[in-house]
């Protein structure tokens, strides 16, 4: 039988994306790129959300990919959700037997066979707003939302070397419980959530001896965090937990203690020398990814 450090080892080879996979991802994101320039004007385009945090999970197929389009501004007095509508239209002309592309929140998703790709249109913030970003549409308000996820991207790994390195793997074993018990918490809001805990200023190092102290910390602290809003680390004034409520937020708190007590359950098996019972605990947190 596995031990502990064996086992979580194996947990994080678990939750890596492969080198075909990166490679697929690079060749895809390139193609859906040059398709929409093709028919629109685009001044930059690049991968962002967690596959750029390093931060995103396999399996690939489940993954969502995101790639934002930076459009010339002259389309946004079309309004947001007609911005959304021209750039599926554009991808429909390329990929007209893809089963799925369809309007979904900021973006335009692509379901392919092999993974998911979110073309997220954007637009440089001008000049005289004094912020750095982008401004992406919002299908529900029909509005624009201000974001800055090369700010995010920075964050995340200005925090991981701060961590020596720790910090992002122990990040992804958060998103596989977070998968593994029913997305109760949106993946973006599972990272915020990391940093806020953890620290990102470098003065702040709790439960980083381990993975399964750091996990046990992460789930009780959480609980306690997720009832406030949470500001987007990037300064845009967005709280990430805004989506959070009601029943939903009963539910993220009861699955989020639940982790918690079957790390603490896991941590007495294993002081009993119970490995069996240490392992199963384990394996109720990350699910198929932890190797039991």
């Amino acid at each position: 039988m596995l031990t502990r450090v064996q086992a979580f080892e194996e947990l994080r080879s678990n939750l890596e994306l492969t080198g075909l996979q990166e490679a697929a991802v690079a060749a895809r994101q390139q193609r859906v790129r040059n398709v929409v320039a093709e028919r629109l004007n685009v001044v930059d385009g690049f991968l962002t959300g967690s596959y750029r945090r390093r931060t995103l999970i396999g399996p690939l197929k489940r993954a969502d990919v995101d790639l934002m389009v930076v459009l010339d501004r002259s389309y946004m007095k079309r309004g947001p959700r007609a911005v959304l509508e021209l750039v599926r239209k554009s991808l429909l002309a390329e990929y007209p037997k893809t089963p799925e592309i369809s309007r979904n929140g900021q973006a335009i998703t692509i379901t392919f066979s092999d993974f998911v790709v979110d073309v997220v249109p954007a637009f440089v913030r001008p000049w005289w707003s004094w912020d750095e970003g982008w401004e992406i549409c919002d299908s529900g308000s029909d509005s624009w939302i201000a974001t800055n996820p090369k700010k995010h991207v920075e964050i995340s790994a200005k925090a991981n070397q701060l961590h020596d390195g720790e910090l992002v793997p122990r990040i992804k074993q958060m998103k596989a419980w977070n998968r593994t018990v029913g997305e109760p918490l949106r993946s973006f809001h599972v990272e915020v959530l990391a940093w806020s805990i953890f620290g990102r200023s470098g003065w702040s190092y709790h439960g980083q001896s381990s993975d399964w102290v750091s996990a046990s910390y992460f789930f009780k602290k959480a609980r306690g965090r997720l009832e406030s809003p949470l500001s987007d680390p990037a300064g845009t004034g967005k709280d990430v937990a805004a989506y959070l409520r009601g029943a939903a937020l009963d539910a993220a708190v009861s699955k989020t203690e639940s982790a918690h007590k079957r790390c603490v359950r896991a941590e007495e098996a294993a002081k009993d020398g119970d490995l069996a019972s240490m392992h199963e605990a384990y394996s109720k947190i990350f699910g198929s990814y932890y190797p039991f």
